[in-house]
């Protein structure tokens, strides 16, 4: 499956974005119930993070998503 482009909205506490909120993809809103997993990837190369998650939804939906080191959200499965 190749990553989609969506739109996260993230709670925000005394670190800058911390964990997904709500998602927005093929028009609907998901609200996460729970974050299930959450790693952080760097690339030898090139130094660049990417943060991965493993997310419940309110509805029973598991989702993981990642972003990237530019801020930009994906939905990989």
């Amino acid at each position: 499956m190749m990553p989609c482009p969506i739109r996260v909205e993230c709670y925000a506490g005394t670190r800058a974005e911390e964990s997904p909120r709500r998602i927005r993809f093929n028009w609907r809103e998901h609200v996460v119930a729970l974050v299930l997993a959450e790693s952080v990837e760097e690339s030898l190369s090139s130094r660049q993070q990417t943060r991965r998650y493993k997310l419940l939804t309110d509805e029973g939906l598991v989702l993981e998503v990642v972003r990237t080191s530019d801020g930009s959200w994906y939905l990989v499965s």
